[in-house]
Formats: C-alpha cells, sequence, structure tokens
C-alpha cells in the first residue's frame, strides 16, 4: 500500500528544499496539487516544525513564502 500522506509531505520538504522559499501557489503547482491542499500541508508540517513560514515584505508585495527547515531564519508560526 502506497503511503500517500508521507509521500506528498516529502515531496513538498524536498520541493521547498532545492528550490528554495516560495509561494504556496507556486508550491502547488510544482507538486500537483491544489492550492488549497499544499496550504493545509503547509500548515500542518509548520506546527511540526519541519517548515517555517514566514512574510516576506513590501519590496516583495507582502507574499507569504515557505521554506525547508535548514534555510529558515524565523521561526514556525505556532
Amino acid at each position: 500500500m502506497v503511503d500517500w500522506w508521507s509521500d506528498t509531505e516529502r515531496a513538498i520538504v524536498e520541493c521547498l528544499g532545492e528550490a528554495g522559499p516560495m509561494t504556496p501557489e507556486e508550491l502547488a503547482r510544482r507538486v500537483n496539487m491544489t492550492q488549497g491542499d499544499a496550504t493545509a500541508f503547509l500548515c500542518m508540517l509548520a506546527r511540526e516544525k519541519k517548515i517555517a513560514i514566514r512574510l516576506v515584505g513590501a519590496r516583495d508585495n507582502s507574499r507569504e513564502h515557505v521554506q525547508a527547515p535548514d534555510e529558515a531564519r524565523v521561526p514556525a508560526m505556532p
């Protein structure tokens, strides 16, 4: 039996590790899922401190970015 949950989690973390910070929309496109599903996974991964979520300021149009933990500069939000 394929472990869909673990495979999806691994795909998200690997994508962030390889490509660097990106918006949830871009991540969803890269891992072939809806933006809503990607956002739900990101929230779960952030709660588990497997990724960090940071808000990028006005110079980047205040877009939310996610990144792999080894690149994290700001702790994950609770």
